[in-house]
């Protein structure tokens, strides 16, 4: 025991920093992504059966209901991103956490631009989810009269 090298504090840092943002970004996504779900399929079903459209109010309930359901479809690819970019990100902070190696930061590197890059999609279709519902809910709006 006597003859260990301790381990540098630095190292166990970032490992746990690994682990720890895996389990906050996980919570966080899957708890946005869900509500956006069922917030924007809850309001596709609801409006789906309030209405018994005829003429215009046809197309509006159609063009209402394909909103509602892009949303649903936009939220699932974004949870898709996030499980992407968490997984980046605890690769990156996994490699920071062992010794040196000589391909160490290129492969480093390479993690957080794929983690950057999901992070920014998934925010993208996170907001496009929020808008299909915004502008579905202004159609629900308008066929009402």
């Amino acid at each position: 025991m006597d003859n260990q090298i301790p381990e540098d504090p630095y190292r166990i840092l970032a490992r746990e920093r690994s682990h720890e943002d895996v389990r906050q970004t996980v919570a966080t996504n899957r708890m946005l992504v869900q509500s956006l779900v069922l917030i924007n399929g809850g309001a596709a079903i609801a409006y789906y059966g309030a209405h018994n459209p005829s003429g215009f109010g046809k197309s509006a309930a159609l063009l209402t209901i394909i909103l509602y359901c892009l949303g649903v479809f936009t939220a699932v690819f974004a949870g898709l991103y996030v499980r992407r970019t968490t997984q980046e990100w605890s690769s990156f902070w996994e490699l920071k956490s062992y010794p040196e190696e000589a391909e160490r930061e290129s492969v480093m590197e390479v993690h957080r631009q794929h983690a950057v890059r999901s992070k920014r999609r998934s925010a993208g279709l996170l907001i496009s989810s929020e808008v299909f519902f915004l502008v579905a809910s202004l159609c629900w709006a308008i066929s009402l009269g």
